[in-house]
């Protein structure tokens, strides 16, 4: 029976390698016709439409190269020209954001990164993954920059495309550096140098090198290091002096910003920022000119009032020819409050204030819309091109594993049966663990509970025994208690020291896996340093009960745990894209009600934002 069981198996075994075989041949057969050319007229047109979107382009009619990208779009589908479809999304991309148009822009953007994450052309998909980045840091979208950037890092890093790669890192650099964390800015700003360093032979373009430069500088000016930053700009200055008039006027612009900074009284200071707007307008950029006036309004904000009004309304002006919403409101911020003390009229302008800022949020907004709803399909492609490959990889090789079949069938026997012996001793390990859990809590909850009862009624009710024995009675009661608790704590101990921090993010960490991708940060050394170990142990169990339930019940594809700290308050929010629940319905659970009398117990709130197959948004807050 064994026999001819063992015989049936080796022929299924070996017919299914013959199919392999055949299939690859038949594979290969669709790529070759597949390739052949639909009609020479698609690809004629395809040079025509190029053409006359080069055209507009020229004229900077970028309107008119939207329309007709569309049309290359179009013609490329027909004749299935991968790279010229990625082309017209790309074409698309790159007109909307000249017209400043940033969500378009953001959404071809995505378009084109999918569409070469789908031909396996990570580079590519990295390069777009660059401007997507780019454009939520022009919308002051410094989060959302910081992950799109890091997630573009895991294909361009390594790779030849250097100036991309340097260009995620600056788009890194600067969003922690607008959010605060300075340190961390620099760290990315020297990955920056060292792909320099590493490489000496790379085609770096100039200006790339010099913003690196001028970043590390002002991220030194924010940590008030004045004199390193002011050498940095200076060094600049005098490279690019009568060889490059825009480097050189940038780099005097903002030594003259810094010195005013580290002493207002300075007399250098106002003579740099006067040549730079000098220089500026003889170029008439507007981002420049928009940058001088800025510095010259703050420079005359508490000593020239007019002047300083004067200068903060020509950036306004700039900043409507760049039609950049940021940096209007920029200016409106000095606008407003100079009109405010020279008691001007400034309806007007709240009223712009308001607008733009309605306006930037929405385009936030909207960013964040495209990247949320499409990231999930991302890393499925990603996940099922890995899938591809490895199919045909296992396909290719069947005709030769045919005959080592036998040898091969013997080792994943024997594999099978090691696999089962370790996934048993696994099994019982945990059962072990589960178990010294429920033992835990019932000595501690139950029976310690029962003992304590006992030692209240020993000391109310015990009239008529004597003295000694009702204390010998207590004391070991007492000591029966005390040595529950300890076998409780023994089982459930959370390191509420120094090393709190990794031992939070390796609770997160431990509920990623192939199916669910969790996405947080590593938080700084000091964090933690002034929460309450009582406050940590509850944080700890509030996350391990949420993250529980999210792999019981969410069938969540994707959790996202972010932490903030200002000097008052800590939140936390955790956020998946499972199936959610109805409020009304589940908070009666006993998981909801676990977590909010936690919560409740260090004086910290926890709220719950949910519909049924639109994720769960929970938001941890306590004061510190």
């Amino acid at each position: 029976m064994n026999n001819k069981f063992f015989l049936h198996f080796i022929f299924i075994l070996f017919l299914t390698c013959y199919q392999s075989v055949f299939a690859i041949d038949f594979i290969r057969f669709k790529k070759k016709n597949s390739s052949l050319p639909l009609t020479e007229n698609t690809n004629d047109s395809l040079k025509i439409i190029k053409k006359q979107i080069g055209a507009f382009t020229k004229k900077k009619e970028y309107a008119n190269a939207i329309q007709y990208s569309k049309k290359l779009l179009q013609a490329a589908k027909i004749k299935s020209d991968t790279s010229t479809i990625d082309n017209a999304y790309w074409r698309q991309a790159f007109y909307f954001d000249k017209l400043n148009q940033l969500d378009s822009s953001y959404f071809y953007y995505d378009k084109s990164y999918t569409y070469n994450l789908a031909l396996k052309d990570t580079v590519v998909a990295g390069e777009r993954l660059l401007g997507m980045a780019n454009i939520q840091k022009s919308l002051g979208d410094y989060t959302g920059a910081l992950i799109t950037a890091i997630d573009g890092l895991k294909y361009l890093e390594n790779s030849s495309a250097l100036e991309a790669t340097i260009g995620l890192y600056q788009i890194i650099t600067v969003s922690q550096k607008e959010l605060g964390n300075q340190e961390e800015a620099l760290r990315w700003n020297k990955k920056a140098f060292d792909i320099l360093k590493n490489n000496p032979k790379a085609e770096i373009s100039p200006s790339s090198i010099h913003i690196i430069n001028i970043t590390k500088a002002n991220i030194l000016a924010e940590k008030k290091e004045y004199r390193a930053s002011i050498h940095i700009l200076d060094s600049i200055a005098q490279e690019t002096a009568g060889k490059n008039l825009f480097e050189f006027s940038r780099a005097i612009c903002n030594m003259g910003h810094f010195k005013w900074l580290e002493d207002a009284n300075n007399p250098k200071s106002e003579t740099l920022l006067l040549e730079s707007l000098r220089i500026r307008t003889s170029l008439n950029t507007s981002s420049g000119l928009f940058s001088s006036y800025i510095h010259l309004a703050e420079f005359y904000f508490n000593t020239k009032k007019p002047k300083a009004l004067g200068y903060a309304q020509q950036a306004f002006l700039q900043s409507e020819k760049l039609n950049n919403p940021v940096a209007t409101l920029e200016a409106l911020d000095l606008i407003l409050p100079l009109k405010k003390e020279l008691h001007l009229d400034l309806s007007n302008e709240a009223i712009t204030y308001s607008r733009i800022q309605s306006q930037l949020e929405k385009s936030r907004q909207a960013v964040r819309a495209i990247y949320a709803a499409t990231r999930y399909d991302h890393d499925a492609l990603e996940r099922k091109n890995l899938t591809l490959l490895a199919q045909v990889a296992t396909k290719e090789k069947q005709g030769i594993l045919a005959l080592s079949a036998v040898v091969f069938l013997l080792g994943v026997i024997g594999f099978v049966i090691y696999y089962k012996n370790q996934q048993k001793q696994k099994e019982q390990l945990e059962m072990a663990y589960k178990t010294e859990l429920r033992l835990s809590k019932k000595l501690h909850d139950e029976l310690g509970n029962d003992i304590f009862y006992l030692m209240t009624q020993v000391q109310k009710e015990a009239t008529d025994a004597s003295a000694s024995k009702k204390v010998l009675i207590l004391d070991g009661l007492d000591s029966i208690y005390q040595r529950i608790r300890d076998i409780s704590k023994e089982f459930t101990a959370i390191d509420t020291g120094k090393n709190f921090g990794k031992e939070f993010f390796a609770l997160l960490n431990s509920y990623s896996s192939a199916n669910t991708k969790l996405i947080t940060k590593e938080l700084n050394d000091g964090f933690w340093d002034e929460v309450a170990p009582k406050t940590k142990i509850e944080l700890y169990r509030v996350l391990q009960e949420l993250l529980v339930n999210m792999k019981k019940h969410s069938k969540a594809s994707f959790v996202a745990i972010t932490c903030v700290k200002n000097d008052k308050e800590v939140m936390i929010k955790y956020v998946d894209n499972g199936i959610g629940f109805n409020k009304k319905e589940s908070f009666s659970g006993n998981g909801i009600k676990n977590v909010e009398n936690r919560m409740d117990a260090i004086k910290g709130t926890i709220n719950f934002d949910s519909k049924p197959n639109e994720g769960v948004t929970a938001t941890l807050t306590f004061t510190i």
